[in-house]
């Protein structure tokens, strides 16, 4: 009798944590973004398993390197989701696809544990996700009990079933990421595209017109790019495209948005901000890569830009079309009236090596 009850409890309890894994997937498995996918993740795991702590780790390079821009811009998943290099992971978990369990020494495994975590967990499983085989992150549960995660006593058949699940809805969501990033992004610079332009600044103008507050548009241009095509190629052209765009998402990213309008003519957008405001950024830009030559070959290849930017209070344009062209009026009288006065150093380096 005593082993057919303890029979039936076991079937209970696994029964019970069928239901759990169930609701966790149910939760997961139709999310289309991946922050929502790691917030709802956890904490589902949180609730379902009484786990104090759950972070995933994810690999910051391909095939996810795409997603780490809006990961880290959520405040709420500060310390839900690292970024972390795949040797790291590697370290730790060999080449074991099965969750590893740790409660000594945990010190060897910092790189993957959020520092607000260290001082207080004193046991932690680690689970490999992969996506077609590749390990792109780890699944982390974590408990100031050291014995909730020990490997001498506990076994994590259960623990790898969940992190297949995780895995399967893991790949469905950054394949739909994936295909959205590259349907939004200009693909030699990874800058939003010109479609993306239109669609902000259609929203952010009527709501700048409703609330009263200011919306600055700059076009910035590479001055002389045909030439530096012509004299050094395509490849360096292309080189030089991502040098600038690479300022503008240092300069930018925090106040605005970046895109690529076309060749070698980007803009940025600055909800909130002033014509003078925007201007000295494009002026800092301009001062770096006047600082910075891009070392491209045997060659340090000097880069200058041309800009010109309009502003709704300023401009009192009707639409942002006209914001636009405004924009790039003042671009254009800007690069024409530097094209009149001394030549620039682009134009004397490109001489040298004709």
């Amino acid at each position: 009798m005593h082993d057919i009850n303890e029979l039936i409890d076991n079937v209970r309890r696994n029964e019970e944590i069928a239901r759990k894994f169930f609701e966790i997937e149910r939760c997961i498995l139709s999310i289309g973004r991946c922050d929502q996918f790691v917030s709802t993740l956890t904490k589902e795991v949180q609730k379902q398993f009484n786990v104090p702590y759950v972070w995933v780790n994810l690999i910051n390079e391909a095939p996810l390197s795409h997603l780490i821009e809006n990961l880290e811009k959520m405040p709420d998943l500060r310390d839900r989701v690292l970024f972390t290099r795949r040797r790291s992971m590697i370290d730790i978990i060999k080449s074991s696809n099965k969750t590893v369990l740790v409660n000594t020494n945990l010190s060897r495994c910092w790189e993957i544990i959020p520092a607000v975590y260290r001082d207080i967990i004193s046991s932690v499983a680690i689970s490999p996700l992969t996506i077609d085989g590749e390990l792109v992150g780890l699944f982390c549960q974590a408990d100031a009990d050291s014995t909730r995660y020990d490997a001498t006593t506990k076994d994590t058949f259960l623990l790898d079933q969940l992190a297949i699940k995780i895995s399967i809805c893991l790949s469905n969501v950054t394949a739909r990421e994936k295909l959205e990033y590259l349907a939004t992004r200009d693909p030699l610079t990874g800058l939003l595209n010109r479609r993306q332009l239109e669609l902000m600044l259609d929203r952010e103008f009527a709501r700048s017109k409703q609330q009263e507050r200011d919306l600055t548009v700059v076009f910035v241009d590479c001055d002389a790019f045909k030439s530096i095509n012509d004299t050094l190629g395509h490849n360096c052209g292309d080189e030089v495209l991502e040098y600038i765009a690479k300022r503008l998402l240092k300069y930018v990213h925090k106040q605005g948005l970046a895109f690529r309008f076309a060749s070698d003519e980007f803009v940025f957008v600055m909800p909130g901000k002033s014509y003078e405001q925007a201007i000295m950024v494009a002026e800092s830009i301009q001062d770096y890569l006047q600082s910075n030559p891009l070392r491209y070959k045997s060659n340090l290849v000097p880069i200058t830009i041309s800009y010109g930017g309009a502003s709704v209070m300023s401009d009192a344009p009707s639409n942002y079309k006209h914001l636009l062209k405004t924009a790039d009026e003042r671009l254009y009288d800007y690069k024409n009236n530097r094209k009149r006065s001394v030549p620039t150093k682009v134009f004397k380096f490109l001489n040298r090596l004709r």
